[in-house]
């Protein structure tokens, strides 16, 4: 079989294509350039994900710290969380009237 011009050029074209795709990465150790360029967008992704998580991190251990020292924030905390309301406040509980208006409908 004679080496021609055009099989010369198939031959770099194919071997240029297996490095690219990283076919060959058992053989040359590399995971391709495709596959290379891949991981580098997937490596982005989860440092913008590892950015936020740590500012979520920053803002929670802040909102604790001021929970812990600081009487007013618990109080509204509690009274948030637990439905408490303060000696000043008022409640309306609107909730009763729907249900009776939802029970009177036929």
């Amino acid at each position: 079989m004679k080496m021609t011009a055009n099989r010369a050029w198939i031959l770099v074209f194919a071997l240029w294509a297996l490095f690219l795709s990283g076919a060959g990465a058992a053989f040359v150790g590399s995971p391709g350039v495709l596959q290379g360029v891949r991981l580098k967008r997937l490596l982005e992704a989860k440092r913008s994900a590892l950015l936020q998580l740590e500012d979520q991190v920053i803002r929670v251990e802040e909102e604790g710290g001021k929970l812990e020292k600081n009487r007013v924030v618990q109080e509204r905390e509690i009274r948030r969380s637990l439905g408490y309301a303060a000696a000043d406040e008022l409640i309306f509980d609107f909730t009763a009237s729907e249900r009776d208006l939802a029970s009177r409908t036929p």
